[in-house]
């Protein structure tokens, strides 16, 4: 273990690092774009094994998402807001067919004309659709629940999605120091 400085987003995107999903699939959205940006540089500099399907709205992310778990791989994502709300669709379906798929979400309004500022109406649109949520007070927990998710969301007596929830801006950008495990318990955890 040791301590480092993080922001909420870089710790979530620092846990998918360690976690090496198969794949990736997001579409940026404010505040959430961060870990996806994170994630892309550990992709980039060839630290993870994963596939980052870049895509053309969040309603793909999900599918995409949600393809790569039925057909067997370890899969995440990440959204916000009104992503989130795009989403819907695929998150009922995920959990009705039971895949364990982790998304790290950065929680802001769904509001108009515009808010971007941090509530939880977008996880509570989702509320009904089957998924267990956590929510992090802080970037430590961020980190935390991402890797303890895909754990959770993939065993055998469970089978179901996670969304580890933060607060956006908040959480998914203020700096605090954590405490990381090392990669090698990560994937033996995992």
């Amino acid at each position: 273990m040791k301590k480092v400085a993080m922001t909420g987003a870089e710790a979530a995107a620092f846990a998918m690092m360690q976690i090496n999903p198969s794949v990736v699939a997001a579409y940026p959205i404010t505040p959430q774009t961060p870990i996806i940006e994170n994630f892309a540089k550990y992709v980039a500099e060839g630290k993870v094994d994963t596939h980052l399907i870049d895509v053309e709205s969040e309603h793909s992310a999900m599918s995409a998402t949600l393809g790569a778990a039925a057909a067997g791989a370890r899969a995440m994502t990440a959204t916000a807001s009104n992503g989130l709300a795009l989403m819907f669709e695929i998150v009922y379906i995920t959990t009705s067919i039971r895949q364990p798929i982790v998304m790290n979400v950065g929680n802001r309004a769904i509001a108009g004309p515009i808010n971007i500022h941090c509530d939880h109406s977008d996880s509570m649109g989702a509320r009904d659709g089957g998924w267990m949520q956590w929510y992090a007070a802080n970037p430590q927990e961020a980190y935390d629940h991402t890797v303890m998710a895909m754990r959770v969301a993939e065993h055998m007596s469970v089978r179901l999605p996670i969304m580890c929830n933060q607060d956006g801006f908040l959480t998914t950008h203020n700096t605090m120091n954590l405490t990381v495990l090392d990669d090698a318990s990560v994937k033996t955890f995992i």
